[in-house]
Protein backbone atom coordinates (compact mmCIF):
# COMPACT_ATOMS: atom_id res chain seq x y z
CA UNK A 1 0.00 0.00 0.00
CA UNK A 2 1.53 3.63 -1.06
CA UNK A 3 1.41 5.96 1.67
CA UNK A 4 -1.51 8.09 -0.86
CA UNK A 5 -3.38 5.12 -0.30
CA UNK A 6 -2.43 4.63 3.35
CA UNK A 7 -3.48 7.78 4.28
CA UNK A 8 -6.90 7.48 2.56
CA UNK A 9 -8.28 5.22 4.68
CA UNK A 10 -11.69 5.74 5.79
CA UNK A 11 -10.92 6.93 9.19
CA UNK A 12 -8.81 9.09 7.82
CA UNK A 13 -11.00 10.98 5.59
CA UNK A 14 -13.34 11.75 7.97
CA UNK A 15 -10.33 13.28 10.15
CA UNK A 16 -10.34 15.86 7.34
CA UNK A 17 -13.72 17.15 8.03
CA UNK A 18 -13.51 17.28 11.26
CA UNK A 19 -10.36 18.40 12.51
CA UNK A 20 -8.71 21.87 11.40
CA UNK A 21 -5.99 22.85 9.41
CA UNK A 22 -3.16 22.45 11.80
CA UNK A 23 -3.97 19.60 13.83
CA UNK A 24 -4.99 17.79 10.30
CA UNK A 25 -1.21 18.90 9.54
CA UNK A 26 -0.11 16.86 12.78
CA UNK A 27 -2.09 13.55 12.28
CA UNK A 28 -1.03 13.59 8.88
CA UNK A 29 2.54 13.09 9.95
CA UNK A 30 2.38 10.85 13.02
CA UNK A 31 0.57 8.35 10.48
CA UNK A 32 3.63 9.21 7.46
CA UNK A 33 6.16 8.30 10.13
CA UNK A 34 4.31 5.09 10.75
CA UNK A 35 4.16 4.07 7.58
CA UNK A 36 7.87 4.61 7.17
CA UNK A 37 8.42 2.46 9.96
CA UNK A 38 7.21 -0.33 8.37
CA UNK A 39 7.92 0.71 4.99
CA UNK A 40 12.15 0.79 5.16
CA UNK A 41 12.86 0.01 1.50
CA UNK A 42 11.08 3.01 0.50
CA UNK A 43 12.30 5.29 3.63
CA UNK A 44 16.05 3.69 2.61
CA UNK A 45 15.44 4.71 -0.94
CA UNK A 46 14.67 8.65 -0.54
CA UNK A 47 17.78 8.76 1.44
CA UNK A 48 19.93 7.34 -0.49
CA UNK A 49 18.64 9.57 -3.36
CA UNK A 50 18.54 12.79 -1.35
CA UNK A 51 22.78 11.64 -0.91
CA UNK A 52 22.69 10.98 -4.72
CA UNK A 53 21.53 14.77 -5.57
CA UNK A 54 23.79 16.13 -2.65
CA UNK A 55 26.79 14.21 -2.47
CA UNK A 56 29.04 17.48 -1.06
CA UNK A 57 26.75 16.73 2.38
CA UNK A 58 27.18 13.45 2.88
CA UNK A 59 27.88 13.54 6.48
CA UNK A 60 27.22 15.65 9.42
CA UNK A 61 23.99 18.13 10.82
CA UNK A 62 23.43 19.65 7.47
CA UNK A 63 22.79 16.57 5.91
CA UNK A 64 20.44 15.60 8.65
CA UNK A 65 18.42 18.94 8.97
CA UNK A 66 18.07 18.76 4.98
CA UNK A 67 16.63 15.13 5.34
CA UNK A 68 13.98 15.83 8.37
CA UNK A 69 13.43 18.84 5.99
CA UNK A 70 11.97 16.60 3.23
CA UNK A 71 10.21 14.24 4.90
CA UNK A 72 7.81 17.06 6.38
CA UNK A 73 7.96 18.42 3.00
CA UNK A 74 6.28 14.77 1.89
CA UNK A 75 3.82 15.18 4.86
CA UNK A 76 2.90 18.37 3.53
CA UNK A 77 2.18 17.46 0.43
CA UNK A 78 -0.32 14.82 1.95
CA UNK A 79 -1.74 17.02 4.33
CA UNK A 80 -2.27 19.81 1.21
CA UNK A 81 -4.06 16.79 -0.78
CA UNK A 82 -6.19 15.74 1.62
CA UNK A 83 -7.53 18.60 2.69
CA UNK A 84 -8.44 20.00 -0.84
CA UNK A 85 -10.12 16.56 -1.38
CA UNK A 86 -11.76 16.42 1.72
CA UNK A 87 -12.20 19.02 4.42
CA UNK A 88 -15.60 21.20 3.74
CA UNK A 89 -15.43 22.74 -0.14
CA UNK A 90 -16.58 26.74 1.45
CA UNK A 91 -13.52 26.49 3.44
CA UNK A 92 -11.27 25.23 0.88
CA UNK A 93 -12.35 27.88 -1.63
CA UNK A 94 -11.92 30.69 0.32
CA UNK A 95 -8.43 29.45 1.48
CA UNK A 96 -7.73 29.34 -2.50
CA UNK A 97 -8.68 33.25 -2.51
CA UNK A 98 -6.75 34.34 0.59
CA UNK A 99 -3.51 32.09 0.91
CA UNK A 100 -2.17 31.64 -2.46
CA UNK A 101 -0.77 34.72 -4.27
CA UNK A 102 -0.15 34.41 -7.90
CA UNK A 103 2.97 36.04 -9.94
CA UNK A 104 1.99 36.43 -13.50
CA UNK A 105 -1.60 36.13 -14.06
CA UNK A 106 -1.43 38.99 -16.33
CA UNK A 107 1.09 36.97 -18.61
CA UNK A 108 -1.06 34.06 -19.14
CA UNK A 109 -4.14 35.90 -19.84
CA UNK A 110 -2.37 37.51 -22.43
CA UNK A 111 -1.16 33.56 -23.63
CA UNK A 112 -4.54 32.49 -23.24
CA UNK A 113 -5.70 35.18 -25.28
CA UNK A 114 -3.95 33.50 -28.70
CA UNK A 115 -6.93 31.12 -28.87
CA UNK A 116 -4.85 27.89 -28.64
CA UNK A 117 -5.30 27.08 -25.05
CA UNK A 118 -2.20 27.07 -22.40
CA UNK A 119 -0.19 24.00 -21.99
CA UNK A 120 0.55 24.45 -17.75
CA UNK A 121 3.58 22.63 -16.45
CA UNK A 122 4.04 22.11 -13.29
CA UNK A 123 5.67 19.38 -10.94
CA UNK A 124 5.33 17.50 -7.67
CA UNK A 125 6.97 20.90 -5.79
CA UNK A 126 5.21 23.02 -3.26
CA UNK A 127 1.42 22.62 -3.23
CA UNK A 128 0.74 21.75 -6.57
CA UNK A 129 -2.64 20.36 -5.33
CA UNK A 130 -4.21 23.58 -4.67
CA UNK A 131 -2.82 24.82 -8.36
CA UNK A 132 -6.16 23.77 -10.20
CA UNK A 133 -8.69 25.22 -7.85
CA UNK A 134 -7.08 28.46 -7.00
CA UNK A 135 -6.56 28.90 -10.76
CA UNK A 136 -10.16 28.17 -11.09
CA UNK A 137 -11.28 31.01 -8.43
CA UNK A 138 -9.52 33.14 -10.43
CA UNK A 139 -11.89 32.98 -13.26
CA UNK A 140 -9.21 30.42 -15.26
CA UNK A 141 -10.96 27.62 -17.42
CA UNK A 142 -8.81 24.16 -16.47
CA UNK A 143 -8.50 21.02 -17.24
CA UNK A 144 -6.26 18.60 -15.85
CA UNK A 145 -4.92 15.02 -16.70
CA UNK A 146 -5.15 12.76 -13.87
CA UNK A 147 -4.73 9.19 -12.40
CA UNK A 148 -6.41 8.72 -8.98
CA UNK A 149 -5.03 6.11 -6.33
CA UNK A 150 -8.42 4.93 -4.74
CA UNK A 151 -11.90 4.39 -6.24
CA UNK A 152 -13.16 6.69 -3.61
CA UNK A 153 -11.15 9.84 -4.11
CA UNK A 154 -12.60 9.43 -7.96
CA UNK A 155 -15.80 9.42 -7.24
CA UNK A 156 -15.63 12.44 -4.95
CA UNK A 157 -13.80 14.52 -7.39
CA UNK A 158 -15.83 13.65 -9.95
CA UNK A 159 -18.77 15.03 -8.05
CA UNK A 160 -17.05 18.10 -7.07
CA UNK A 161 -15.60 19.17 -10.80
CA UNK A 162 -19.42 19.31 -11.34
CA UNK A 163 -20.59 22.27 -12.29
CA UNK A 164 -17.11 24.04 -12.40
CA UNK A 165 -14.81 25.41 -15.14
CA UNK A 166 -12.53 22.32 -14.26
CA UNK A 167 -12.60 19.43 -16.55
CA UNK A 168 -11.15 16.04 -15.42
CA UNK A 169 -9.22 14.02 -18.27
CA UNK A 170 -8.65 10.51 -16.53
CA UNK A 171 -5.97 8.34 -18.41
CA UNK A 172 -6.28 5.00 -17.07
CA UNK A 173 -10.01 5.16 -17.89
CA UNK A 174 -8.17 6.13 -22.05
CA UNK A 175 -9.54 9.49 -22.23
CA UNK A 176 -6.15 10.63 -22.85
CA UNK A 177 -4.26 12.74 -25.90
CA UNK A 178 -7.36 13.49 -27.67
CA UNK A 179 -9.25 14.77 -24.73
CA UNK A 180 -6.44 16.84 -24.11
CA UNK A 181 -5.88 18.37 -27.16
CA UNK A 182 -9.61 19.21 -27.66
CA UNK A 183 -9.38 21.02 -24.50
CA UNK A 184 -6.32 22.92 -25.60
CA UNK A 185 -8.91 23.70 -29.16
CA UNK A 186 -11.29 24.93 -26.59
CA UNK A 187 -8.49 27.63 -25.07
CA UNK A 188 -8.44 26.24 -22.28
CA UNK A 189 -5.32 25.38 -19.81
CA UNK A 190 -4.35 21.97 -19.60
CA UNK A 191 -2.19 21.04 -16.75
CA UNK A 192 0.48 18.32 -16.98
CA UNK A 193 3.20 17.61 -14.54
CA UNK A 194 7.23 17.45 -15.95
CA UNK A 195 7.94 14.70 -13.27
CA UNK A 196 5.82 12.07 -13.59
CA UNK A 197 9.10 9.86 -14.25
CA UNK A 198 6.79 6.46 -13.94
CA UNK A 199 4.62 7.86 -16.95
CA UNK A 200 7.41 9.42 -19.28
CA UNK A 201 7.26 8.32 -23.08
CA UNK A 202 11.16 8.13 -23.20
CA UNK A 203 13.29 9.04 -26.48
CA UNK A 204 15.89 6.29 -26.91
CA UNK A 205 18.21 8.63 -28.51
CA UNK A 206 18.34 11.03 -25.98
CA UNK A 207 19.34 11.86 -22.76
CA UNK A 208 18.44 14.67 -20.04
CA UNK A 209 20.17 15.65 -17.04
CA UNK A 210 17.96 16.57 -13.86
CA UNK A 211 19.32 17.15 -10.44
CA UNK A 212 22.74 15.81 -11.69
CA UNK A 213 21.78 12.47 -12.71
CA UNK A 214 21.18 11.34 -16.56
CA UNK A 215 17.85 10.02 -17.42
CA UNK A 216 16.23 9.13 -20.60
CA UNK A 217 14.40 11.96 -22.16
CA UNK A 218 10.67 12.25 -21.82
CA UNK A 219 8.98 13.20 -25.36
CA UNK A 220 5.59 13.96 -23.83
CA UNK A 221 5.91 17.80 -23.94
CA UNK A 222 7.19 18.33 -27.51
CA UNK A 223 4.12 15.68 -28.81
CA UNK A 224 1.29 17.94 -27.26
CA UNK A 225 2.92 21.19 -27.90
CA UNK A 226 3.33 20.18 -31.91
CA UNK A 227 0.57 18.92 -32.33
CA UNK A 228 -1.44 22.05 -30.92
CA UNK A 229 1.18 25.09 -31.19
CA UNK A 230 0.04 26.14 -27.50
CA UNK A 231 2.06 28.28 -25.73
CA UNK A 232 3.77 26.92 -22.42
CA UNK A 233 3.77 28.21 -19.30
CA UNK A 234 5.88 26.59 -16.01
CA UNK A 235 3.43 27.22 -12.90
CA UNK A 236 5.40 26.41 -9.61
CA UNK A 237 3.17 26.82 -6.35
CA UNK A 238 5.36 27.35 -3.31
CA UNK A 239 5.02 27.24 0.55
CA UNK A 240 6.00 30.38 1.78
CA UNK A 241 5.58 30.49 5.95
CA UNK A 242 2.34 29.80 7.62
CA UNK A 243 -0.24 28.97 5.52
CA UNK A 244 0.81 30.92 2.57
CA UNK A 245 1.74 30.29 -0.72
CA UNK A 246 3.03 31.58 -3.89
CA UNK A 247 2.86 30.60 -7.78
CA UNK A 248 5.10 32.07 -10.15
CA UNK A 249 4.32 31.64 -13.71
CA UNK A 250 6.88 31.43 -16.00
CA UNK A 251 6.53 31.05 -19.52
CA UNK A 252 8.48 28.50 -21.77
CA UNK A 253 10.03 30.04 -25.11
CA UNK A 254 9.30 26.82 -27.39
CA UNK A 255 11.88 27.17 -30.65
CA UNK A 256 12.13 24.21 -32.84
CA UNK A 257 15.74 24.64 -33.84
CA UNK A 258 18.01 21.73 -33.19
CA UNK A 259 20.62 23.56 -30.99
CA UNK A 260 17.83 24.62 -28.55
CA UNK A 261 16.90 22.60 -25.52
CA UNK A 262 13.34 20.77 -25.84
CA UNK A 263 10.24 22.52 -23.95
CA UNK A 264 10.49 19.78 -21.78
CA UNK A 265 14.12 20.31 -20.86
CA UNK A 266 13.18 23.74 -20.28
CA UNK A 267 10.50 22.95 -18.02
CA UNK A 268 12.85 20.35 -16.28
CA UNK A 269 15.87 22.73 -16.23
CA UNK A 270 13.50 25.10 -14.04
CA UNK A 271 12.25 22.72 -12.05
CA UNK A 272 15.37 21.55 -10.95
CA UNK A 273 17.01 24.93 -10.13
CA UNK A 274 13.88 25.15 -7.82
CA UNK A 275 14.45 22.01 -6.23
CA UNK A 276 17.86 22.61 -5.51
CA UNK A 277 17.26 25.62 -3.58
CA UNK A 278 14.33 24.49 -1.90
CA UNK A 279 14.67 20.49 -1.60
CA UNK A 280 11.78 20.18 0.98
CA UNK A 281 9.26 21.67 -1.56
CA UNK A 282 9.71 18.59 -3.59
CA UNK A 283 8.12 14.97 -2.63
CA UNK A 284 9.07 12.99 -5.97
CA UNK A 285 12.11 11.39 -4.22
CA UNK A 286 11.03 8.05 -3.93
CA UNK A 287 10.30 7.96 -7.71
CA UNK A 288 13.07 9.51 -8.68
CA UNK A 289 15.15 7.04 -7.25
CA UNK A 290 13.82 4.20 -8.94
CA UNK A 291 14.50 6.10 -12.72
CA UNK A 292 17.63 6.62 -11.56
CA UNK A 293 17.95 2.86 -11.04
CA UNK A 294 16.47 1.83 -14.19
CA UNK A 295 18.23 3.96 -16.37
CA UNK A 296 21.13 2.71 -14.62
CA UNK A 297 20.16 -0.71 -14.83
CA UNK A 298 18.53 -2.20 -17.44
CA UNK A 299 18.46 1.42 -19.56
CA UNK A 300 14.85 2.68 -21.08
CA UNK A 301 12.64 0.17 -19.76
CA UNK A 302 10.03 2.51 -19.60
CA UNK A 303 5.97 1.52 -19.49
CA UNK A 304 4.49 1.86 -22.70
CA UNK A 305 1.23 3.93 -21.90
CA UNK A 306 3.59 7.00 -21.70
CA UNK A 307 3.43 9.92 -19.13
CA UNK A 308 -0.05 12.01 -18.77
CA UNK A 309 -0.43 13.09 -15.41
CA UNK A 310 -0.65 12.03 -11.65
CA UNK A 311 -2.24 12.73 -8.62
CA UNK A 312 -3.26 16.44 -8.41
CA UNK A 313 -6.91 15.46 -9.37
CA UNK A 314 -6.85 15.78 -5.70
CA UNK A 315 -6.72 19.70 -5.85
CA UNK A 316 -10.80 20.15 -7.73
CA UNK A 317 -12.86 21.91 -5.62
CA UNK A 318 -16.97 21.85 -6.02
Amino acid sequence: MSLSKFLQLRGSRLVFRLLPFSLARAFVEILGRLYFLVNREEKALILETIKRVFPEETAGNKLQKKIRDIFRGIFDHYHEKLFVGYAGLPGVLDFFRSQVEFQGLGELREALAAGRGVILVTGHFGAVEFLPGSLMVNGFPTSMICRFQTNYLREAQGRRAQGTEINLIEVDRGQGFWEAMKALKAGRLLIIECDEFERWRVDPQREVRFLGQRLGADRTLELFQRRSRSPVVMALVQREGRRRYSCRLTAVVCDDSPEQSSVGERCLEILADRVQSHPEQWYQWFEFGKMIQTHREVGYDHPEGGYLASEPAASLPD
